[in-house]
């Protein structure tokens, strides 16, 4: 057996949802070639999520849904409503669960009762939740789409999945890891392969102002 292996990894010049279809085709191939079942898609308006059932069809793929809990973020125009249980995206909920996508919606491990004292306050999960985004935000929601999976009890702790994220919307990330629960995320979880990343970070949200990131944020204005 050889001490090493070559994979191919896909970086982008931009982050956000512009990278969605791109991701989720890299994600397909790689669960072909390294025999992976299962793979986790952080969602929170359903429309990641619905693409991926698009682009996995034929394929042998479980797909896991981690959503936000009901909340609402801030756009170039206006809040935008988040986690695919609220009523607004019943039709959506009901697309993926009928396409046989498992859903998950639990508190976000990096971001607990805790930091409701002052998000910047710092935290244990906030100092991880600001390690991980050195990687790119992606990264650090794709951590967390693995995690909840696996406290859900969708994922198998010590079972390798394909965990997707992104930044602010849409898919931009997917890493290879060992997944954990979160009471032993510094003792068993592992990222084990890089899929699809960015070769930059968003320091500065769309909301605010565009810089190094792309993708289209009026659809997620049109219910």
């Amino acid at each position: 057996m050889k001490d090493s292996y070559e994979r191919k990894a896909t970086y982008f010049k931009y982050c956000g949802e512009v990278n969605t279809d791109t991701v989720l085709q890299a994600v397909r191939s790689r669960c072909e070639e390294a025999k992976i079942r299962r793979v986790v898609i952080a969602s929170e308006t359903g429309r990641s999520a619905m693409r991926a059932i698009d682009i996995f069809r034929g394929a042998n793929i479980e797909m896991i849904v981690a959503t936000h809990y009901p909340a609402v973020t801030s756009g170039p125009k206006g809040g935008i409503p988040i986690g695919i249980k609220r009523e607004e995206y019943a039709q959506r909920l009901k697309r993926l669960k009928d396409a046989g996508a498992k859903i998950i919606q639990g508190t976000v491990p990096f971001a607990p009762p805790s930091r409701s004292i002052n998000w910047n306050y710092p935290t244990p999960e906030g100092v991880i939740d600001k390690t991980l985004e050195i990687f790119g935000a992606g990264t650090k929601v794709a951590v967390e789409a693995a995690i909840m999976a696996t406290d859900f009890g969708e994922v198998d702790e010590g079972e390798e999945v394909i965990c997707c994220g992104g930044t602010f919307k849409g898919l931009d990330t997917a890493l290879l890891v060992k997944a954990a629960y979160s009471m032993n995320f510094f003792k068993e979880f592992e990222v084990k392969e890089i899929v699809a990343k960015p070769a930059c970070r968003v320091k500065i949200l769309p909301g605010e102002r565009y810089e190094n990131w792309k993708g289209n944020l009026d659809q997620y204005y049109s219910i």
